[in-house]
């Protein structure tokens, strides 16, 4: 029984061992310089990722946004809105 326990054991600070000098290596592993090619096709794919993330324009799928809000309807409520409350014009004034 206790040659079993003795493999065991053994078993067990081999595996310990190996895994924490795989983590220790993993740490402490320095980046290869790369070369002009793995550079150049590491920058095609960030850009590409770049123009899958970012918005696209409507395709006639009619789902989402067309161009550029109106901005200038609702200042001209706005506006309106601050008139009429001001007395300077609208339906609320005296004639």
């Amino acid at each position: 029984m206790t040659t079993w326990l003795a493999l065991l054991t053994v078993l067990v600070a081999v595996v310990s061992v190996t895994a924490a000098t795989l983590v220790v290596a993993r740490r402490r592993r320095v980046p290869r310089p790369m070369t002009r090619q793995q550079r150049l096709a590491a920058a095609a794919k960030a850009t590409r990722e770049l123009r899958r993330s970012a918005p696209r324009r409507r395709r006639g799928s009619g789902v989402g946004p067309t161009g550029v809000p109106d901005r200038h309807s609702a200042a001209i409520a706005e506006n309106a809105t601050y008139g009429d409350a001001a007395g300077f014009g609208g339906s609320g004034g005296a004639s």
